[in-house]
């Protein structure tokens, strides 16, 4: 498989603070990467890393053979990486549509006078990016809701409208910050699903932070495991699931059972 997206040596220190220690991570074609580790070792600095809301102190980063390593948030999101929040950014006062309209980069290319007075080739165009929109919507299940106001969504709706917004930027690498978060047993069952439909069916490669253990051993093709700003392990389910320094730093002790439960 082709190597996507990777991070090489790199580190983050604030201060006297080493949140990443020297980290290497690729994602390669095709793959869902699943990023784990207790709480405070590093994954959501790693995530600001990879859209550029923080640099490194040491260490590259390349996404499809490019050093982004300087490159600002707009940049790499115009380049196809794109993410979704722990905590759901949506304009809630806006309607489902439009929430996934802003995120499309064509609707920011617009003039005012353009948008007042729509004829033949506009009118077509607008027509075409709704479309799009719309379409993203049907593929999370939304499209019966287009007009709803997005804060009065359930939460789960609320999760699977933020994927919609994001996959409509263009995005080749989707990062899901704990998408599960606040869900219920059939709401994440529906997630798991979607994770699932989209990598096979929309080429989108993944990578995803959650604390579901069972979720994470049933969709992910390889688990990266943090702890303390140091990567600990990497490989597929079955091997992290048995792995002793996981165990350790999930449970406290080696000899404890990881069920991924």
């Amino acid at each position: 498989m082709a190597k996507l997206l990777s991070l090489e040596k790199v580190s983050v220190k604030f201060g006297g603070l080493v949140a990443l220690n020297e980290i290497d991570l690729s994602v390669n074609s095709g793959e869902i990467v699943a990023l784990i580790g207790p709480n405070g070792a590093g994954k959501t600095t790693l995530f600001n890393l990879l859209t550029g809301v923080y640099k490194p102190t040491s260490g590259t980063i390349h996404y499809m053979g490019q050093n982004i390593t300087k490159l600002e948030p707009f940049d790499r999101a115009r380049l196809g990486i794109a993410r979704t929040f722990q905590n759901t950014r949506l304009i809630k006062n806006m309607t489902v549509l439009e929430n996934v309209l802003v995120a499309h980069p064509d609707c920011n290319s617009e003039s005012i006078l353009g948008s007042l007075f729509l004829f033949g080739k506009g009118r077509r165009r607008r027509d075409a990016i709704a479309r799009e929109c719309i379409d993203l919507l049907e593929v999370v299940g939304l499209h019966r809701k287009l007009d709803e106001w997005a804060g009065n969504l359930p939460y789960g709706e609320q999760r699977l409208l933020e994927i919609a917004r994001a996959m409509a930027t263009g995005c080749k690498v989707l990062l899901l910050d704990e998408p599960a978060a606040g869900m219920n047993g059939p709401e994440k069952k529906q997630l798991a699903d979607k994770i699932g439909y989209l990598s096979r069916n929309f080429n989108l490669d993944m990578v995803l932070i959650e604390h579901d253990m069972g979720l994470i051993m049933n969709i992910a093709d390889k688990i990266v495991v943090l702890d303390h700003g140091h990567k600990i392990a990497e490989g597929p389910p079955e091997e992290i699931q048995q792995n002793p320094k996981v165990i350790s730093a999930y449970l406290g002790g080696e000899d404890d059972d990881f069920d991924g439960e």
